[in-house]
């Protein structure tokens, strides 16, 4: 199977990218002694954990790696070929508007005046922001695979646009409110993996394209929240 190498790269240099950040994330911003300067120093451990890079990274390298590995489009026709055979006349569309609930409950608690870490104004920019450099990248995942022969046989697009922007929208949930509701800022996880789970079951996705959709949705507010705060942070140290 001819391996593709623009497509692997992406991803790649995506990864490095926010790797590299978080090498440089892990030394302190000189700013004069203040609340502001706490946080601007602590930034990197909210968004470039170890864990916080390798999980939606590997899920973002399972897809791509696609069309070298041939387990994967086995793994992926086996589901799709059990959900068709199981599931024939399965639709809906609540996948469509699911997609939107993680992103659109921030705003919902900042109409209800729920604490969150960010400003309503803030929200909006880092809104924005992530779905920019998702659909950014989506993109040109999607211009690349479409001349790629594995990525095609279902009639598929890879990676899931659904499923990139519930998990982007899920990343924000979590960030507003891991610092105030832990096990409540993971619940939008739950909802972009039953949008995942339902474009399977709608026959529009196979796995590796929900999964590399989840990892590039997550990993897009993560560096979407590090642009902002970096940003913040410099604006802050002009003024003193």
């Amino acid at each position: 199977m001819k391996f593709n190498l623009p497509l692997c790269v992406l991803p790649c240099l995506f990864l490095l990218f926010t790797f590299k950040l978080f090498a440089q994330d892990t030394t302190h911003i000189n700013l004069p002694a203040s609340n502001s300067s706490i946080v601007a120093e602590k930034h990197s451990s909210r968004y470039f954990t170890p864990a916080g890079i390798v999980i939606p990274g590997t899920f973002l390298l399972y897809g791509c790696l696609k069309p070298a590995i041939t387990g994967i489009q086995r793994i992926d026709d086996d589901i799709l070929a059990s959900v068709k055979r199981n599931y024939p006349d399965f639709h809906t569309k609540a996948d469509d508007y699911l997609m939107w609930a993680p992103s659109a409950s921030i705003y919902l608690m900042d109409a209800l005046h729920v604490k969150t870490t960010h400003s309503f104004t803030e929200h909006l920019i880092l809104d924005a922001g992530s779905m920019a450099i998702a659909g950014g990248v989506g993109f040109v995942m999607r211009k690349i695979s479409k001349n790629i022969e594995v990525y095609n046989t279902h009639n598929t697009k890879f990676p899931s646009g659904h499923t990139t922007n519930a998990f982007r929208g899920a990343e924000i949930f979590h960030q507003e409110l891991k610092g105030i509701n832990p096990l409540l800022s993971y619940s939008g996880y739950l909802v972009a993996t039953t949008v995942g789970v339902l474009r399977i079951y709608n026959k529009e996705h196979v796995l590796s394209e929900v999964l590399a959709g989840a990892g590039l949705g997550i990993l897009s507010t993560k560096l979407t929240y590090w642009i902002f705060d970096s940003a913040k942070a410099k604006k802050k140290k002009k003024q003193y």
